[in-house]
């Protein structure tokens, strides 16, 4: 009996689920690309926070708006130190040491009852059934970070958003940070429909498909429900819109795309019938002993001219992201590079000079599947770099990131 419930208590746990891999919420895409670059995004901000509240003997607070079970906490704690040497075991920005509380708030009973069972016996981490927009935690206590992730800010309305961040601006300590990403506007995703009609056309009618695999969804029934699609030009909208109502307390320190081409819906095409299943490819570069036919991650992008700074930007990356595709094929093959083309930014060189090495290296290294398990996997991540690299925060990426900073 003490063996089975030991069992049963490390399944009520939540941690002894698998994770998702290919599939599912957490694919390889939202763990190694999503969270890994949006933590890369914050960085420069929040270590400099870091530092300070540590020097002054005081902890990090973190409020989770939107937090589902959990995962802001996940995301953050695996922030590493810019200047974390390579022999340091201790990398962690956000540490048991230096966090004081995690407080999230969500309005869904079932994934804050997860969320509560993940992290059972944390009792750092409290967790609150209540709506972000009428908490009384954006107004009675001051945070060092604020966090909205995943779309949750997509859910809600102009008006409510530019409320909710006065608030917290007004209440917030100086140097606080608030981290907010919202569904972009003119993700490839959803290309059939980009419009310039800003007022009229804000919302996108979304539906939950892509979590089922191989077509599943057409034999399920599912709810559709809108959500906020922003560009650069509306979050600097808001942005102006609580400066006015705190002062000028509030400055915009970066907006950034995240997952120009391996949002959720490139798999299932729901909303552009051009879409390669680019996510599922990306997926299965990281996924361990796992071979993928790179000649299939080989886009073909299909244009909408009449946006041009949207349209030239994913003309590069795509041009980009298909030079190092072919470059590491030809490379596997035993062949150089194709000569790269002159005025090739330098994100694109590095790239290629890293799968370079990373082949060459494959060499030497007795193990199963060199390809699989070395190249793949680094093929994965300078694409991630090229798109951070080449990204103009424009609203081309599944997530439109907005980082903010309190200030005096």
């Amino acid at each position: 009996m003490g063996e089975k419930d030991a069992y049963n208590e490390a399944l009520g746990s939540g941690q002894y689920q698998k994770p998702g891999g290919l599939l599912g919420k957490y694919d390889n895409v939202r763990r190694f690309w999503e969270d890994e670059q949006l933590g890369l995004y914050l960085r420069p901000y929040l270590e400099p926070l870091v530092d300070r509240r540590v020097a002054s003997d005081e902890r990090i607070n973190i409020l989770d708006l939107g937090c589902g079970s959990g995962d802001g906490f996940e995301l953050i704690t695996a922030i590493n130190r810019n200047d974390a040497g390579r022999a340091e075991s201790e990398t962690k920005l956000i540490t048991e040491a230096n966090l004081g509380i995690y407080q999230g708030i969500d309005m869904n009973d079932g994934l804050l009852s997860q969320a509560a069972s993940i992290y059972r016996g944390m009792n750092q981490l409290q967790f609150t059934c209540a709506d972000i927009n009428d908490c009384r935690e954006t107004t009675v206590r001051s945070y060092d970070l604020y966090l909205a992730n995943y779309g949750t800010l997509s859910h809600n309305k102009d008006k409510a958003t530019v409320n909710l961040l006065t608030n917290i601006t007004r209440r917030a300590a100086v140097g606080s940070l608030i981290v907010i990403d919202w569904l972009g506007r003119f993700s490839y995703e959803w290309q059939t429909l980009w419009t310039d009609d800003y007022a009229r056309h804000q919302w996108i009618d979304y539906v939950i498909s892509y979590i089922y695999a191989g077509g599943q969804s057409s034999s399920v029934k599912l709810t559709h429900f809108p959500l906020r699609i922003m560009g650069r030009r509306e979050v600097q909208n808001i942005y102006r819109r609580v400066r006015q109502q705190t002062g000028g307390k509030l400055r915009i320190r970066r907006i950034a795309d995240r997952s120009s081409l391996v949002g959720r819906h490139m798999n299932t095409a729901q909303y552009n019938p051009h879409c390669p299943p680019l996510r599922l490819l990306v997926n299965s570069l990281f996924e361990p002993n796992r071979t993928t036919n790179l000649h299939d991650l080989i886009i073909s992008y299909h244009p909408r001219e009449e946006f041009t700074a949207v349209d030239a930007y994913y003309r590069n990356l795509t041009n980009a992201w298909n030079y190092l595709v072919r470059c590491t094929q030809t490379l596997l093959e035993g062949s150089g590079c194709p000569e790269i083309p002159s005025g090739t930014p330098s994100v694109v060189r590095q790239a290629v000079a890293t799968i370079k090495r990373i082949v060459r290296a494959t060499g030497s290294i007795k193990m199963g599947n060199p390809r699989a398990n070395l190249v793949e996997p680094q093929l994965g991540y300078c694409l991630r770099e090229i798109e951070s690299g080449l990204q103009k925060g424009l609203g081309c990426g599944h997530g439109l990131v907005a980082i903010f900073e309190v200030v005096k």
